[in-house]
């Protein structure tokens, strides 16, 4: 019996790891699969030691409020794993966490397959070559990702992307039906607003989103917005927000069914993150943004005078990315300006030849992701290594 640890500390991640996790369990019943992730992980039937989603991070600010908790919890999971290594570490994502483990696991004799590595915006290759280890595997799952682990003579192997298998049941309902699974009005526009996950994300995003929803709100008084978050969230974490920003709105929140939310809607607002790309899956029609803090936009400065030019690295948004091509509007940092924003928002909310174009380019989207069976083939690669 092998013993496999995943390390997961975003939603995405969460979700990409508990599909991998149900195909794995076919294949190895009598596998034991540890690990820290989130709620899809632990539905899956993965024995946590740790809740990570809501607690990760973006920036360096960000990532210090929430440093002391992430801090410990490293300090606890590299002594667990080192006192009793695992047959398989699998990190996913989470790159700053992450990327701290790979090395002393593989040293120490355990296979590493880091499923969704991070994109190592402005590292040079030859900082990655310390990765090409043969007891390290990466698996990307976009093509940039590949590129720069290849230059690294990293060891790349590709499977697809897991969101083709996910997502393909949600592709088979209608907009009417998924409403009618979240008891959503049929007779009334819906504004789906997707602050993002991590914590400090939704609290410097989701005042923005609101703003914006206040001002379509007062060109149609009918409209009903509704806010997607992911399993892991507690409704308490939005109640400053939703008080001093949603009055008056016609608003619910909807915790955990953010695929079948976006199905239902007619329009998106949304943080940049991989919900853009699970937006252009399902053919809705998004407008992306990001605003981070004061010190975050400093670090942005400071990246800069190292000769990192992050506001050069986009598009951000990963539709726009893949296809090469500004899609999906995007509002990035400085951009971000509420009016300008809504009145995006408001065309796609009412000129339909105009969604319907767009509709029509995040298909290439979906076609651009590959086949179904992405997380069956890890599990089969997983199962099979020796």
């Amino acid at each position: 019996m092998a013993r496999l640890f995943f390390s997961v500390g975003d939603a995405s991640g969460d979700l990409y790891a508990a599909a991998v996790a149900r195909c794995l369990r076919k294949l190895r019943p009598d596998w034991q699969l540890e690990g820290i992730g989130g709620a899809h992980m632990h539905q899956s039937g993965i024995r946590l030691f740790a809740l990570t989603p809501a607690f990760s991070a973006f920036g360096a600010w960000s990532a210090f409020r929430m440093g002391f908790a992430l801090w410990t919890l490293f300090q606890r999971l590299s002594r667990q794993l080192r006192a009793d290594p695992p047959d398989f570490f699998v990190p996913v994502d989470f790159g700053a966490f992450n990327r701290r483990l790979l090395l002393p696991m593989a040293q120490s004799g355990v296979r590493v397959f880091y499923f969704v590595p991070p994109s190592f915006w402005g590292v040079p290759p030859e900082r990655l070559r310390r990765y090409a280890h043969p007891n390290i595997v990466f698996a990307p799952i976009y093509p940039w990702q590949r590129e720069k682990l290849l230059q690294a003579g990293a060891q790349v192997y590709e499977f697809g992307h897991p969101l083709v298998d996910i997502l393909h049941p949600v592709r088979q309902l209608s907009p009417l039906q998924a409403r009618q699974r979240l008891r959503l009005p049929f007779d009334r526009r819906l504004v789906g607003l997707f602050p993002g996950s991590r914590l400090t994300t939704v609290q410097e995003n989701l005042p923005i989103l609101l703003q914006v929803a206040r001002r379509l709100h007062e060109r149609d008084k009918a409209l009903h917005f509704a806010i997607g978050l992911p399993p892991d969230w507690r409704p308490e974490w939005l109640a400053r927000s939703l008080t001093r920003h949603g009055a008056d709105l016609s608003l619910s929140v909807h915790i955990g069914n953010s695929h079948l939310l976006l199905r239902a809607c007619d329009v998106v607002l949304l943080v940049a993150g991989t919900v853009t790309l699970e937006a252009a899956c399902l053919e809705v029609p998004a407008v992306a943004i990001f605003w981070t803090g004061l010190l975050n936009r400093l670090q942005v400065h400071w990246l800069w005078w190292q000769g990192v030019k992050v506001t050069q690295l986009g598009p951000f948004a990963l539709p726009n990315r893949l296809l090469g091509e500004i899609v999906m509007p995007e509002f990035i940092g400085w951009s971000v300006d509420v009016p300008r924003i809504a009145e995006t928002v408001w065309q796609l909310l009412t000129d339909e030849a105009k969604a319907d174009a767009v509709r029509q380019r995040f298909r290439q989207v979906w076609e651009r992701l590959g086949e179904l069976g992405a997380c069956e083939r890890v599990a089969k690669f997983l199962a099979d290594w020796r």
